[in-house]
Order: structure tokens, then C-alpha cells, then sequence
């Protein structure tokens, strides 16, 4: 049997180290990392022989141009097979590439399919002599062009978090107070008293606990170090969950864009708990007790109304009142995880940051133990319906109940979420305004409604 191809992987992101490395190894390669180019030269020149090298091109110290023309100067592995790996697609496969001799170049962001064709054709061409272009010497290489300040890759540091919470801290502030101060009269934004009173209105229990969260992130405090982060439009989330699956990490991973923060908390590469900022109110937990008929709007608003200014959390309360058990509450729990993943799934961009820190009180208690690569395909599988169901559905066109057809459904054969979504139909809710009343999950009740749609049991109008 032929011994797995050795891959050598240059890249100054430990987040890319990770993630190709596990991809390669998963598909029969023998992954090896170094953070740049020195390291890189290093590894190559000890030894043992590498097939191919899979180069980042802007890195700090030693970047891949200069590696490029390093390696090119030793006659011993001059003709090391090299793929490059940039942002700047373009400009690495137009320029670089006939510069430095390589195989092939790929363009980041890039999925696991593409990065093992690539692996794959290059390795090809390389056994069987089919070189694209000469290999130079690396004495007549050009100077090198630098590549644009805008292809540098922006890093995300602990400092970096604080600053950006700083901001969203005094944007939350601005948001709630501004709109109350501005609506009373102009006479009583002269009265201290007036204003005050209009700011305390101004800061209900949604906006001070959201508020809370935000002030945890100004200081996440001394025993927090940041393992990895980066730029989710080059590595999807998806292969992030799973590296830290398969490595069993234990930590937190932050996952943000421009109106939402998620904190996946991690023990031994399962999730125990996800929480949200800023998500949508379908994914508050207070829904899903209406979704499971646990509690009516009016239940729900008074429980809030009393745990208002407590540090009681909803789930323990309504746990401790007897209105669910604790084993309805972790699956409660597991669904709300589990949505908030598979809609962060659909995100075409945001940052991330992997830390090691102790949990927060709700993930300690939660501790849910959900399978990354079950969810993760269960996502995958939900955004192929959300693309087929979208395609056939126009939100904006009014849902209407055939009753001659409902009547041949019996009562048993109607699931509570389905129930709830026909309530809510009532011959003028658009698809999207049904969706929104009737308290089940988007996916599930656009789901439901595409299934009464092909079975005539709803028509549009």
C-alpha cells in the first residue's frame, strides 16, 4: 500500500493550520504545519521529504514570495511542489504564480471539496511530470511586488473584542435612551426629573440584560486567552465546529457579525450551551415555551414581569413553579442550542475567536452535550430545504385555509406545530406575518406551510 502523500502547510493562522490539517488527514494525506516561512524552510530542510507545500502568501517574517525564492536557491528541494494559498485570488494566480513556479494557486475562502481537488491535481501533475511551468531559479526571481494593504489579514485580539463591546455598549445605550428622551416635550427635557424618569422607562429587563451581556465582554477578565479566531468568510463555521469536535477542546467560541453575537460554550468538543445578542425573537427562550403550549403570552409576560431586576434565570423559574420538568427543559434547551447553530450556519460572514475561559453560570447548569457533526449536517440538510422551500414561496402573498380539504384531515393527524401554524392563518396574514404569530420556529412553520401548500390544505391569494 503507497504511503500517504506529506503535505507541508504554511500559514502564520492557527486557525488555517487547523482547519487544513484536519480536512488533509481526513482524506488520507499526512498534514504538517508551520506558522511562516522560516519555520517552513526549517521543517523542509530537516526532513523527512515533504510531497507538496500548501503556502500562505502574506505572512509576517519570511512571506510566501520570499519562501518561494528561498527554496528555489536550494538545489536539494528546489523542485518541491508548491500550491498558493491567498485572499487576493487574482493577483496570486496572474502574477505569482509564473513568478515563483508554482503548481497551482487556490483562493481563500475555500471549502474541504475544493482544497482536496487542488491537493489532488497538483500531486498528479507532479508524478507525472506535467509541470505547468519551469520551475525558476531562485537567484533570477524578480523583486518582488507587494501585494495590496487591503489582502492583509486582520487579526482579532482580546483588546480588539473590548473595543468593539465599547462601541456596542454606548450604541445600546444611545438606542434606548435617545427615542424616550426625544418623546417627552420639549418643556420636560428641561427637568432633571423628567429625563430620568423617561431613561428609567427606557431600560426594561430585555434592554438591561442585553446590556449585561454586552459589559461582561468590556472586561472579559484575567483568566481568558484567546486559542484561535478569524475571518468567517475564509474559514466557515462549519469546519470550525468540527476541528474543535475532533480535537475534544474545551472553551468558548465567539461568534459575531453586524447584529448578532453568539458564545458557544465547548467541553470536550461537545456544545454544552448557546446563547445569542441581538438574535431575532424566535430564538428567545420564552418562545419555545409557546411553541410547547407550556405557557399562554399573557403566562409568559407576568413570569417575566416578576423575575423583573432578579438575577433568576426564565428556565429555573419556570422549572421551580412546576410548569415544566427539568428534563422538558433540556430539550427546550437542545432546540434553541441547536437552531441558533443552524442559522449561524447560513452566515456568509462575521468573526470568530476560540477562548479559554471558565463558563458562564447558564452553560454550567445547562450542560447540554450536543454532537458538533450531528448538527452540523442536520444544518447543512436545513439549508438545502430553506433554499428549496424559498424558491417556491413568495412571503408577501396572503395564506388562506381550503376548507374542503382540511376536513379530510383528522384531528389526530394534525401535529401542535401545524395546529399552530393554521390559527394563525386568517385569510389576511402574508405568509410572513403567519409565520411570525403562530410562535413556532421560521424553518418549521415555512416548512409546514410549503407541505399545506403541495397538499392544497393552503392556497395563496
Amino acid at each position: 500500500m503507497a504511503s500517504a502523500a506529506r503535505v507541508l502547510i504554511i500559514d502564520d493562522s492557527p486557525t488555517i493550520l487547523k482547519v487544513v490539517s484536519a480536512i488533509l488527514a481526513r482524506n488520507g494525506y499526512e498534514p504538517t504545519t508551520a506558522r511562516d516561512g522560516v519555520a517552513g524552510l526549517e521543517l523542509i530542510r530537516k526532513g523527512p521529504k515533504f510531497d507538496l507545500v500548501l503556502l500562505d502568501f502574506v505572512m509576517p517574517r519570511m512571506n510566501g514570495y520570499q519562501f518561494c525564492r528561498e527554496l528555489r536557491s536550494d538545489a536539494t528541494h528546489r523542485t518541491l511542489p508548491v500550491v498558493l494559498m491567498s485572499a487576493k485570488g487574482d493577483k496570486i494566480r496572474g502574477t505569482f504564480v509564473q513568478q515563483t513556479g508554482a503548481v497551482d494557486a487556490i483562493t481563500k475562502p475555500f471549502d474541504a471539496r475544493a482544497l482536496v481537488t487542488v491537493v489532488e491535481g497538483a500531486l498528479a501533475k507532479t508524478a507525472e511530470g506535467r509541470s505547468p511551468r519551469p520551475v525558476p531559479e531562485g537567484q533570477k526571481m524578480p523583486e518582488e511586488e507587494p501585494l495590496p494593504a487591503e489582502s492583509m489579514r486582520p487579526s482579532m485580539h482580546i483588546r480588539h473584542a473590548r473595543q468593539r463591546a465599547s462601541v456596542e455598549f454606548a450604541q445600546q445605550v444611545a438606542n434606548a435612551v435617545v427615542p424616550a428622551i426625544l418623546a417627552i416635550s420639549p418643556q420636560d427635557r428641561a427637568s432633571e426629573a423628567a429625563v430620568m424618569a423617561a431613561v428609567a422607562r427606557a431600560m426594561t429587563p430585555d434592554i438591561l440584560a442585553t446590556l449585561s451581556l454586552t459589559v461582561k465582554d468590556l472586561d472579559p477578565g484575567d483568566g481568558v486567552r484567546e486559542a484561535m479566531s478569524g475571518d468567517l468568510s475564509v474559514v466557515a463555521l462549519a469546519e470550525i465546529l468540527q476541528v474543535l469536535g475532533m480535537q475534544r477542546q474545551t472553551g468558548v467560541l465567539h461568534v459575531t457579525n453586524n447584529r448578532t453575537s453568539i458564545t458557544i460554550s465547548m467541553r470536550q468538543g461537545q456544545i454544552d450551551f448557546v446563547q445569542s445578542r441581538g438574535a431575532t425573537e424566535e430564538y428567545r427562550l420564552g418562545r419555545y415555551f409557546l411553541e410547547k403550549g407550556a405557557l399562554t403570552r399573557d403566562q409568559l409576560d407576568a413570569l417575566l414581569a416578576d423575575l423583573r431586576g432578579s438575577n433568576k434565570l426564565l428556565g429555573e423559574e419556570v422549572v421551580a413553579r412546576g410548569i415544566v420538568t427539568r428534563e422538558e427543559l433540556v430539550d427546550i434547551l437542545t432546540k434553541q442550542s441547536s437552531e441558533l447553530i443552524y442559522d449561524m450556519l447560513r452566515w456568509p460572514y462575521g468573526r470568530f475567536s476560540f477562548t479559554k475561559e471558565p463558563f458562564r453560570p447558564e452553560a454550567d447548569m445547562a450542560k447540554l452535550t450536543l454532537g458538533v457533526s450531528a448538527l452540523v449536517l442536520e444544518g447543512f440538510r436545513r439549508v438545502d430545504e430553506w433554499r428549496l422551500m424559498e424558491g417556491t414561496i413568495h412571503f408577501d402573498q396572503v395564506l388562506v385555509i381550503d376548507q374542503f380539504a382540511l376536513e379530510g384531515l383528522s384531528p389526530g393527524q394534525l401535529a401542535r406545530p401545524e395546529r399552530l401554524v393554521l390559527d394563525a392563518v386568517n385569510g389576511q396574514r402574508t405568509v410572513s406575518e403567519v409565520v411570525k404569530e403562530s410562535t413556532v420556529g421560521s424553518f418549521d412553520a415555512v416548512k409546514i406551510i410549503y407541505q399545506f401548500l403541495q397538499s392544497r390544505v393552503l392556497r395563496t391569494r
